[in-house]
């Protein structure tokens, strides 16, 4: 992957206050492998944007569950001595809270959100109390706060509650995800790693383990499907709050063993030993674990929500309605059985993945959105 170098003049905006590159403070929370937007941070901090850039990371490994004043002293302490020309704030939910009242509060002049998920959209979160105060307080006040607004995926651009701030919102930023050449390269050695033999066809389910990414369906949909044939075998790499209560859910699937890998920091080979991706999530804006798997050339069975219509909409999988296990097991069905048809769908997909979500297209899309910040 090459980013080449824009030519100069009018439309690259100079650095401000005589610097030789402008800084960018990089906001992230969680840890890696935990989250999309954690990786999508560091991709950019090893991209060639590094050479333009100045970065500073602003992390934080754990959310906090009220406001955290020893954090947000911190953070300011921080923002005050890089002096940086923009600050970019990831997610809307407690941590991209505290990292838009950092910002405001060190008097920085370009403070960018983007939008990768929010509260509201949640519907298996026991305290509701939490997502009421999210949704009606940090949220908005985040977005608020914020000087400027982009978002993850043309769905979520168009959500209602981002109306109030369209004079703010400056384009999308789609996840990049890398596009191996030979998606394939590490599969014989992974599925020997795994004990999976020649005939075995594996599912493979990478997210957080919530109820909100599907897996109550998923388990019905197991049991829905034909017993008898190639040994069939459902990978799942995460961790969450509902592990507990998804594996034993899953275990009641006959005719499929389920492995629960736990967090893994190999997905991109896992995925390269699976035969089939299954995103059978109730909500989503851009998954980068879709996008990984496509760009490994595996066809796709995704819920029909939010950024999985717009990724898919060019070819790569099929799309069942979200909380419908007998649509997510006759699609699954339909691939289990036919290598044919999975080796088509995971080349289309490929394909997509390349001309749209490579890293090459998200730091194009990031450094546009940066260098218009900077001229205003």
């Amino acid at each position: 992957m090459e980013l080449s170098a824009p030519p100069p003049g009018p439309d690259r905006a100079p650095p401000p206050g005589g610097r030789s590159r402008p800084v960018v403070v990089q906001h992230s929370a969680g840890r890696p492998g935990a989250n999309g937007p954690l990786t999508a941070v560091q991709r950019v901090l090893a991209s060639p944007l590094a050479e333009r850039y100045e970065f500073v990371r602003m992390h934080q490994d754990a959310g906090n569950g009220g406001v955290d004043a020893s954090l947000l002293r911190e953070w300011v302490r921080l923002l005050r001595r890089t002096r940086p020309d923009l600050v970019h704030v990831r997610g809307l939910q407690n941590e991209g809270f505290h990292g838009v009242l950092a910002a405001r509060l060190a008097g920085c002049p370009r403070i960018l959100v983007t939008v990768h998920g929010t509260v509201r959209d949640l519907r298996h979160d026991g305290r509701s109390w939490r997502r009421r105060l999210l949704t009606h307080g940090a949220e908005p006040a985040t977005l608020r706060m914020a000087s400027h607004v982009a978002t993850v995926c043309e769905y979520a651009a168009g959500r209602d509650f981002l109306r109030p701030y369209a004079r703010k919102f400056v384009g999308v930023i789609p996840n990049g995800v890398p596009v191996p050449r030979d998606p394939t390269a590490a599969r014989e050695r992974m599925r020997a790693q795994l004990d999976l033999r020649p005939g075995d066809v594996a599912m493979i389910a990478v997210s957080r383990l919530t109820w909100d990414k599907g897996y109550g369906v998923l388990a019905d949909a197991l049991r829905r499907l034909p017993v008898g044939g190639a040994r069939r075998v459902l990978l799942v790499a995460g961790d969450g709050p509902d592990r507990a209560g998804i594996a034993a859910a899953l275990s009641g699937a006959d005719g499929t063993e389920v492995r629960l890998l736990g967090n893994r920091l190999d997905v991109p080979d896992l995925l390269a030993a699976a035969d089939v991706f299954v995103f059978p999530t109730l909500h989503e804006n851009m998954s980068n674990a879709l996008l990984e798997a496509m760009a490994h050339g595996l066809p796709v069975v995704a819920s029909a929500v939010g950024g999985n219509l717009e990724v898919l909409r060019s070819g790569g999988g099929r799309l069942v309605p979200a909380g419908d296990p007998d649509a997510l097991a006759a699609a699954l069905a339909g691939l289990l059985d036919e290598p044919g048809e999975r080796r088509h769908l995971g080349q289309l997909g490929h394909k997509v993945a390349g001309e749209s979500y490579s890293l090459d297209v998200m730091l194009r899309a990031l450094d546009g959105v940066y260098q218009r910040m900077l001229r205003r």
